[in-house]
């Protein structure tokens, strides 16, 4: 090989790590001084501010990038909608950070959900090179190749979780692989309908993507303010509730003021002072990281931009339990509660004059449904075991009848 065909080839490697959205590598071996857990006090509400930040990498524009004309679906319309509308219709602000869709599909790929659970280190900060010895990390790294779109199933039609072992991923073909296999595939929400990435391995194709969601009335992007810190971490705030699910997007540090994305991920909720996602962005493959820290590592990122997920598109279910006597009467006064893989308890409280109670955004799955019957009334079977769905929307119905003493 000549030397200019050596420069050429090197120039050329060079390129495709950029392209394969290398700079997304957030908290890479980050040796700074910042403790390795963090133990600020837990909160559910997040700091409040609004207003958006720009973007980075590759052809440095001032303007977003042009989404495509090709409609994904018929009839595309729709005028450029009014966020604060889209907010209050939009049924996954109150999804559950605990127990969601888009954490089961990172424990689909072997996260060690269980034991990162049982450690009792959920939602604290803990350092990119620490995780390794842990026991959560999955068998899936990071694809310095390129060549695993997501998109890739196995003989049965599911995720080919041993394709990604083999092959690994990056941080767009993970989010791929969430938004467009697992979802349909195992969860059963058709999300065909949406504009996919042009390539499927891009940052920056799967913001182009997430763009014609919002212009087609699908999603809607969320103003938030992001500043750096006194301590050096990135200080992210918002006025109003980021949905679990939304796409987040970076651009690069070195070249912040470019909308050219450089890495995506997937909105996790906010919990112990920190924003959290779900992401690939080092050899650790999927896992949990904050975007306070996404300024560290060797290819520190800055946050671009915010876009919800579908509102058209319900993300976890809304449940009405009926309780009626052996007549057809509705019963009030009927004390529910459902318990969940987890142990996890869910209040519905008491039926009303209609024998309803309601809940909303709880995952899907099976439950241990526990019915205390009023004054008046007994029941067969307090207990028993009903099932959580996407079907009809995620709109589930479940029935109880009760016998009059």
């Amino acid at each position: 090989m000549t030397k200019f065909n050596r420069v050429t080839a090197m120039l050329l490697a060079i390129v495709m790590m950029f392209a394969l959205c290398a700079c997304g590598g957030a908290d890479k071996d980050d040796s700074s001084s910042v403790p390795v857990i963090s133990d600020e006090p837990s909160s559910s509400e997040a700091p409040s501010s609004s207003e958006a930040p720009s973007s980075s990498e590759a052809p440095a524009s001032s303007s977003k990038p042009q989404v495509s004309s090709k409609p994904q679906q018929p009839s595309s319309t729709l005028s450029r909608p009014n966020p604060s509308v889209l907010v209050a219709k939009d049924p996954n602000n109150n999804i559950d950070i605990e127990e969601n869709i888009f954490m089961d599909s990172m424990e689909y790929t072997g996260y060690n959900l269980a034991k990162h659970r049982a450690d009792g280190k959920m939602w604290q900060y803990i350092l990119s090179k620490y995780k390794k010895g842990l026991g959560w990390l999955s068998k899936i790294s990071y694809d310095y190749d390129g060549g695993t779109s997501g998109y890739e199933v196995n003989s049965q039609g599911l995720p080919d979780i041993a394709y990604f072992e083999k092959h690994d991923l990056v941080c767009a073909s993970y989010v791929t692989y969430v938004y467009f296999n697992y979802l349909p595939n195992v969860v059963g929400i058709d999300t065909s309908f949406l504009t996919k990435p042009e390539n499927p391995t891009l940052a920056n194709d799967w913001y182009r993507a997430a763009l014609d969601w919002v212009k087609k009335g699908y999603s809607y992007e969320i103003p938030f303010k992001a500043t750096r810190s006194g301590g050096g971490e990135i200080r992210f705030t918002t006025e109003q509730n980021i949905p679990i699910g939304s796409i987040f997007l970076c651009n690069s540090m070195s070249n912040k003021s470019s909308n050219w994305a450089c890495h995506v991920s997937i909105y996790a909720g906010y919990k112990n002072g920190y924003h959290w996602v779900y992401h690939v962005g080092n050899d650790n493959g999927p896992e949990f990281c904050a975007i306070e820290r996404f300024c560290y590592g060797p290819d520190p990122v800055w946050p671009l931009s915010m876009i919800s997920p579908p509102v058209n598109l319900r993300f976890a279910a809304k449940t009405d339990i009926v309780v009626k006597d052996e007549n057809g009467a509705p019963v009030s006064g009927a004390k529910v509660t459902l318990t969940s893989k987890m142990n996890r308890i869910f209040d519905f409280g008491t039926t009303n004059a209609e024998g309803v109670v309601t809940k909303d955004g709880l995952n899907y799955g099976n439950y241990t449904m526990k019915v205390t019957a009023p004054e008046g009334y007994t029941i067969e079977k307090p207990t028993q075991t009903v099932t959580l769905t996407v079907d009809n929307n995620s709109y589930n119905t479940i029935e109880v009848v009760l016998k009059k003493n």
